[in-house]
């Protein structure tokens, strides 16, 4: 997309859209007044201090589908953790996410289907609409195979629902909050988003500082202690890092493109409470994670002044750490030992794995499959729940088919990033995005070792970010105009 590119302008939904989207609402209050009523009849007076709380948000939600929008960005990087309630009542799928989730939409559709006001969809990709059908072809050769897994130690047996909710609609839920952002973007109130990101640091920072204080446990104990000591959140310390450092991604070079003091003062502030998050997990990914960040930051600086002085205040920083931090940091690059470098991925997961991609090289044996890989089934790897390694993941869960469409997507995602942070009109936008490349580039080099290139709850800022790029890409405000 180039600064002279006409951008898409549909302005207003035709006839035909107008009455689609009044049929779906009407469906939807339906259905849900029909569920209300359920939960009602099933739970009996319990339900009724649900519904009570249900009305309060629907009435917020109702007046304005934006608060219900910032609401879902406020929780979405908490959803998959313990930190929310999974369901209420012992009624699985009924929790206040989802509430909200299903509120907002009410009200979008509400607000657009009785003409409240003039709302702006956003048109998706061809891209994205061919890369979640790769996904849910992954699911569907997945899901047969479920009953064949490994069951992992303290965990669950796996069925054919929790593994269609886990690998296929938890992700598939993080893209519909993105649509929603797209088209809070569109309308002109997508820095709400960013507003809303921020306090969710700042809250996970102090729940994991408070926690570590709490217990007592120094920073010297977490050097070689356990890696699971973060999983009573839900999520493993990497997962905690990579979510932290996503958003000391885009909280940063949102402040620093920001003209307004206090606006860019906060924002700092909670990209450098994101920061300490992603330090205190004491992950080396995290630590990389940072680097990558920070590095890119200093590489960025346009004059030798302004990069001596980034430069100098990083070193800084980092001689005044604890010597906790370079132990961790360091660890097997003494003595050499492959197995604590890698942490014992390379012989027990990596190479056992490797040669299973040949059992289904076209589409892959389908989400999650290192649960029921062959070497995992025979005891001849650690007994783990993925590749830890996302691009190792892709060709094994995917195939070729996955590899291609994955990459495809992905460029066609760092294009537009790209292009947006070096041609949106507005200042604080470019820095939005041009904290989104980090992102990536962060993405791509974890992903070595680490993560999927699927959605998940780590990476929900950028998955909320490609809805705001999406919709700003849609937006005719949003583009400087070619000099004449």
């Amino acid at each position: 997309m180039s600064a002279s590119q006409p951008m898409s302008t549909n302005s207003t939904l035709d006839h035909a859209s107008q009455l689609r989207v009044k049929v779906l609402a009407l469906i939807f209050l339906g259905i849900s007044a029909a569920l209300i009523g359920g939960v009602i009849a099933f739970l009996g007076e319990l339900a009724y201090a649900l519904l009570y709380f249900s009305l309060v948000f629907a009435v917020i939600i109702f007046a304005n589908y934006r608060n219900g929008i910032w609401l879902l960005t406020l929780l979405l990087p908490f959803a998959s953790t313990q930190l929310v309630p999974r369901e209420l009542f012992g009624v699985v799928g009924l929790n206040p996410f989802n509430i909200l989730f299903v509120l907002t939409l009410l009200s979008l559709f509400a607000a657009s289907a009785f003409r409240r006001e003039d709302i702006q969809f956003v048109s998706l990709p061809t891209t994205f609409w061919i890369y979640v059908g790769v996904v849910t072809l992954g699911a569907y050769v997945g899901v047969g195979s479920v009953e064949r897994e490994i069951v992992l130690p303290n965990s669950e047996p796996l069925t054919k629902t929790t593994y269609l909710l886990d690998a296929f609609f938890k992700p598939l839920m993080i893209l519909a909050v993105a649509w929603l952002a797209a088209v809070l973007s569109r309308n002109g109130n997508g820095r709400s988003v960013i507003w809303a990101l921020a306090p969710a640091y700042i809250t996970f920072f102090f729940v994991i500082a408070g926690y570590l204080v709490g217990n007592g446990i120094s920073l010297q104990g977490l050097v070689a202690g356990d890696r699971e000591f973060l999983n009573w959140t839900g999520l493993h310390a990497n997962d905690v890092g990579e979510l932290a450092n996503i958003g000391l991604a885009i909280l940063l070079f949102t402040a620093l493109a920001s003209s307004a003091p206090w606006s860019r003062a906060i924002l700092l502030a909670c990209a450098g409470a994101a920061a300490t998050t992603a330090a205190l997990t004491f992950s080396r990914a995290a630590f990389v994670g940072i680097g990558i960040i920070l590095g890119y930051y200093v590489w960025k600086q346009r004059s030798v002044g302004r990069f001596l002085l980034a430069l100098s205040a990083i070193v800084t920083v980092a001689l005044l750490l604890p010597d906790a931090f370079f132990e961790r940091a360091s660890t097997g690059l003494a003595t050499g030992d492959e197995q604590a470098i890698t942490a014992g991925r390379l012989d027990e997961i990596w190479r056992p794995l490797i040669g299973t991609f040949w059992e289904a090289p076209i589409i892959g044996h389908g989400l999650y499959s290192t649960l029921w890989a062959t070497p995992n089934l025979r005891g001849a790897m650690l007994p783990v729940g993925q590749a830890h390694s996302a691009y190792l993941d892709v060709a094994l869960d995917l195939g070729i088919v996955g590899i291609v469409v994955v990459a495809a997507f992905f460029w066609s995602v760092w294009t537009m990033f790209r292009d947006l942070s070096k041609h949106h009109i507005d200042p604080q936008w470019r820095g939005v995005f041009e904290g989104c490349t980090v992102c990536l580039l962060f993405l791509a080099i974890q992903g070595f070792t680490n993560d999927r290139f699927t959605p998940t709850p780590p990476q929900a800022a950028l998955w909320l970010c490609y809805g705001l790029a999406l919709g700003q890409a849609q937006s005719t405000r949003s583009i400087k105009r070619a000099q004449p």
